[in-house]
């Protein structure tokens, strides 16, 4: 986790101005209470998994 370059305080308890959806993820922009600001890019990563319905074999 990143933290605030100007007072060390941790990027999660900073408060978020604004964020926006792009192609690459959810932007976000963050403002210390301190006064610092930074923009964040938050990548999203999906998972998916496979359940084999009941009665039914897997691989066959």
């Amino acid at each position: 986790m990143m933290n605030c370059t100007a007072c060390g305080r941790p990027a999660a308890i900073a408060e978020v101005e604004s964020s926006h959806t792009t192609s690459e993820g959810v932007v976000r922009y963050r403002r210390c209470a301190c006064g610092g600001r930074w923009m964040e890019l938050a990548q999203l990563v999906l998972a998916a998994s496979s359940v084999t319905p009941p009665g039914r074999r897997s691989g066959g």
